[in-house]
């Protein structure tokens, strides 16, 4: 089987290819971002599904994203957890030093950011 670009282990419970844009197969991706996310991990006991890490210009337009996405620069991601899990799960998100934890409950996920 050959390998995909970007597919290796970047922490105990992520891979670089979860965070690469859909479109270009491109990442950026602040260390940051990982680590809190791999401590939040470690604290909600479950798997944590990234929905969108790095967007490109073009994807961040096309999905509807905001002109200064913190996807853009790796310092975000939107993560699968259902609906009533989510303000348990922001709140352990807030208490491991995410910046941003916005909760979507009809859309089924919580937008993490890192930074100001």
């Amino acid at each position: 089987m050959t390998k995909r670009i970007n597919d290796f282990q970047i922490t105990e419970h992520f891979n670089l290819i979860e965070f690469q844009c859909p479109c270009c197969h491109r990442v950026l991706l602040n260390p940051l971002l990982v680590s809190k996310l791999e401590l939040l991990r470690l604290k909600w006991g479950k798997p944590i599904i990234i929905n969108s890490g790095f967007r490109c210009v073009s994807h961040n337009r096309e999905v509807g994203g905001v002109i200064d996405s913190k996807h853009k620069l790796g310092q975000a991601a939107d993560v699968r957890v259902i609906s009533s899990e989510q303000g348990g799960f922001r709140e352990i998100a807030v208490a491991t030093g995410f910046s941003k934890a916005i909760t979507y409950r009809k859309r089924g996920f919580v937008h993490l950011e890192i930074g100001a």
